[in-house]
């Protein structure tokens, strides 16, 4: 294994961690660990004592990467404020950054099949949203939009599911097959227990403790709790793949919750709240609202910790042809901002391609702020 650039052994580090962090043996450390942490100890700064055991360099990677890693290998796109691993599993910037790197195509020969194949995952999510998104411009949007309204709920409220349902649900379906959905889940092994979070989805079951995709806003996973529920084994029983649950199923779960919500209230007051719309244009942002005076707002769902990290991704919604909207929102959710007292003034003033026209709300705030409107409208004013 030989590189000379120096930001690929930063991704072969990550990319090490993660294979690491994710496996039951720890020895041997995978190949990419072992190179990573090996360039790394060659190259540190002499002041810096790079750690002798792995129960030390596990904190060690914890630290902001700026603190520790030469600045030849951080890659531009990572930001050096954030460590690699939090709370025992990849951290949140770690996470964004390997995301990049499975949509680019850029794993490493020598990544595991476990890693390459989240790479693969993340190509068949990425071809069927062009696809559905080649036929809203180019053949009936009417019919792309229905589809699509059915196909990325499927996923997210079927993590588990058999296929039988798969056919079910896609059987009349124009621009995706009931093999190409498939393709998006595992098989269930019958001996195997199975978990599932309402909060965040798919779990899994480490020396007996259950844990989900991100342990820092969803962490509390013991067998009793309410929203933890184990899964019945059937023949035939799929699991999503752990590529579609990262990239959709997880922040898929609060966008979701919103959703039925403001769906529960327009059936309530639907003289005022007159449409609710998922994934409006085939996903050009989350939902968008008409009242009853003809105003519309576009929302965008954010369930990112870190108001920093947040702020960097803000950009003013699309808002052309049947998506134009009169005001725009991007909801934050309150677990996120539960963590962070300031997260919201933080995102705003960080946020330097965000319009002040668009407001950045947490989610309760943002349902205080439709039934305000519902509210206002039922006395004959406008908000």
């Amino acid at each position: 294994m030989v590189t000379s650039n120096k930001t690929e052994l930063f991704d072969y580090l990550l990319i090490g961690l993660k294979e690491y962090l994710d496996r039951e043996k720890r020895y041997p450390y995978p190949d990419l660990l072992r190179h990573g942490m090996n360039a790394l100890s060659l190259e540190m700064k002499k002041s810096i004592p790079f750690p002798k055991t792995m129960n030390g360099f596990l904190p060690f990677v914890s630290e902001p990467v700026n603190n520790w890693c030469p600045k030849n290998f951080i890659p531009q796109e990572f930001d050096g404020d954030f460590g690699l691993i939090d709370e025992g599993s990849l951290s949140e910037e770690a996470n964004y950054y390997l995301g990049e790197l499975l949509e680019s195509g850029g794993i490493p020969e020598y990544a595991s099949a476990k890693i390459k194949q989240l790479a693969i995952d993340n190509q068949k999510f990425t071809r069927i949203l062009e696809k559905f998104r080649d036929a809203y411009t180019e053949d009936n949007p009417e019919q792309a939009q229905q589809e699509y309204e059915i196909f990325r709920p499927f996923l997210i409220q079927h993590q588990y599911t058999t296929p039988r349902d798969i056919r079910q649900a896609f059987r009349r379906s124009k621009y995706l097959s009931v093999e190409e959905i498939g393709e998006l889940y595992e098989e269930c092994e019958s001996n195997q227990n199975y978990w599932y979070c309402d909060r965040c989805g798919t779990l899994t079951e480490k020396y007996g403790r259950l844990k989900g995709l991100k342990p820092i806003l969803c962490g509390n996973h013991t067998k009793n709790q309410s929203y933890v529920h184990q899964v019945k084994w059937e023949t035939g029983l799929l699991l999503i793949k752990d590529g579609i649950h990262q990239r959709v199923c997880f922040p898929g779960i609060p966008e979701l919750n919103l959703h039925s919500a403001l769906e529960e209230l327009q059936k309530e007051y639907s003289d005022y709240l007159k449409e609710v719309r998922l994934y409006p244009g085939v996903d050009r942002y989350d939902l968008q609202l008409r009242f009853s005076d003809g105003v519309l707002w576009a929302i965008d769902y954010k369930d990112v910790r870190d108001p920093y990290k947040l702020a960097k991704t803000l950009k003013p919604l699309y808002g052309e042809g049947s998506l134009r909207y009169d005001e725009s929102f991007y909801v934050i959710s309150d677990r996120c901002i539960k963590n962070h007292i300031d997260y919201i003034d933080i995102a705003r003033k960080e946020a330097k391609a965000l319009p002040y026209e668009t407001h950045l709300v947490g989610d309760t705030t943002f349902r205080n702020r439709v039934n305000q409107k519902i509210t206002e409208l039922q006395k004959g004013g406008k908000v």
